[in-house]
């Protein structure tokens, strides 16, 4: 068998021979140049297998026919017409040494095929004959015409897809730099009102008011309110258990802007496992005794979130009676479960049944009034020193003890922004107690449910009475 391929090129005057692989387009790169628009840069590959030769479309854009059939790789015989895109350039291929047979049939075939379709005209060729050649040549060029105004239709319209697609790509990736630099703006904005809120603390407890700084904090919440609304995190398709869960965030020190990714989600899952009767009669006892606006009155004395009122639900249902297990620090009493230490470290007066699990109606603990200022002094301490105004924190230490949770605590950098509940979870949630997570998403979440209990299918009425409107940084311990 020959290795060798013969190739006759329309327009040429001899037969090129190849030994080796070829290939043929309309760039100069090719070892067959045919300059049409039909024909691709690099269009097709003639491939020498060793055995025999193969023909291989390269992808090109009109394609590549035998005997009027698209291929893109198949095995070539002793005699094959190629043709490059419809009405394109034709090739005529011959392998010498294969079938004579094969050949010759073949070969009728073309011969036929050239006398019209050739571009030279054929030697003693007939009025007929050229007639014919007329109107296949006539039908060639519409054909090519109409293929090459299509591909170029079609060209420009891919060109426009890819330049739209690239731009909206484009615009997502601008828009979601956008967004995070807007929360990370909204955040700063956020924290460095509370760092002014620890210093206006500090100033008014050692020199009265600073009218100064109270502008400034105007300002940055003015600030931090238009960055809320140009964020989106209160609009119109925002659901309403999410702008609650959002707004009790702020309530209790953080912004919204950084609620890490899942907490939603996780409240979600805290308010779903409430006990609805548990709920309800804990809810109704409290609005008996009126204790939402007595313990929401002394919490806004100490500048504490009135959402702080819910750890005594978790504590003890809202039952000033109530008597907790012994522990080491003695008997915990009191709708706020106050330990002997801390009790008489806040000037609680102590009864004689103080290490007895029994109620003792001279222990103040029992007294809702002192024992909740006793209650709120404790939390603003912790809220104003080591939990730097998160809310969330101050719930942990209260459950955990600040004692055991101080050391935690001040690992992470002494600012609001970087010390607060979530970055105590990302660096120590493997130490941090079963225990003390649920206590905070419990408390969390009751504080969620009670400032809408309609919207979660309750049908008791708000303990603390509805939550301010405004989705505001003032209205953080309001």
């Amino acid at each position: 068998m020959s290795s060798e391929i013969h190739v006759a090129v329309p327009g040429g005057t001899e037969i090129l021979r190849f030994a080796k692989t070829v290939r043929v387009g309309r760039a100069d790169t090719n070892a067959i140049v045919l300059n049409d628009d039909v024909v691709s840069g690099e269009h097709l590959e003639l491939r020498n297998t060793g055995g025999g030769w193969e023909i291989l479309d390269l992808g090109s854009t009109n394609g590549t026919f035998i005997d009027g059939e698209r291929v893109t790789h198949a095995a070539l015989g002793a005699l094959t017409a190629v043709r490059l895109g419809p009405g394109g350039p034709k090739l005529h291929l011959t392998i010498p040494g294969l079938s004579a047979r094969d050949a010759t049939r073949k070969l009728g075939t073309l011969d036929i095929a050239d006398r019209y379709l050739a571009a030279e005209a054929p030697e003693g060729m007939s009025p007929r004959t050229g007639l014919i050649r007329q109107v296949f040549q006539q039908r060639r060029e519409q054909e090519t015409n109409s293929w090459v105004k299509r591909t170029r239709h079609l060209r420009i319209a891919v060109v426009l897809l890819v330049v739209l697609a690239a731009g909206a790509g484009g615009m997502a990736v601008w828009q979601a730099r956008r967004a995070r630099a807007l929360r990370a703006a909204a955040g700063d904005v956020f924290y460095t009102m509370k760092s002014l809120e620890l210093d206006v603390r500090r100033l008014e407890a050692a020199a009265g008011p600073d009218r100064s700084i109270q502008e400034r904090r105007t300002r940055l919440e003015a600030q931090y309110d238009d960055l809320l609304k140009t964020l989106g995190i209160y609009s119109d398709r925002t659901p309403e258990d999410v702008k609650l869960i959002y707004r009790t965030v702020h309530r209790l020190g953080e912004s919204e802007a950084n609620v890490p990714k899942g907490f939603v989600d996780e409240v979600r899952k805290y308010i779903k496992r409430w006990d609805a009767a548990q709920l309800r009669t804990s809810v109704a006892r409290a609005n008996a005794q009126r204790l939402g606006p007595q313990v929401s009155d002394i919490m806004l004395q100490h500048h504490l979130p009135r959402e702080f009122f819910y750890l005594a639900l978790q504590e003890s249902n809202f039952d000033p009676k109530a008597i907790g297990p012994s522990t080491r620090f003695g008997v915990p009493k009191g709708m706020w479960q106050i330990i002997p230490p801390t009790g008489q470290a806040y000037g609680l007066k102590l009864g004689p049944l103080r290490g007895e699990r029994l109620f003792d109606p001279t222990d103040e603990r029992h007294n809702v009034a002192k024992s909740t200022t006793a209650a709120a002094r404790y939390l603003e301490d912790i809220y104003t020193t080591d939990a730097q105004a998160s809310g969330l924190l101050v719930m942990a230490s209260y459950n955990m003890g600040e004692t055991r949770l101080l050391k935690l605590i001040r690992s992470l950098p002494e600012s609001p922004a970087q010390r607060n509940f979530w970055a105590l979870l990302a660096k120590h949630r493997r130490e941090i107690p079963a225990e003390t997570y649920n206590y905070v998403f419990r408390v969390f979440s009751a504080a969620v449910i009670c400032a809408n209990p309609k919207l979660f299918g309750f049908d008791f009425e708000p303990p603390l009475g509805p939550l301010p409107d405004a989705p505001t940084a003032a209205a953080a311990t309001k």
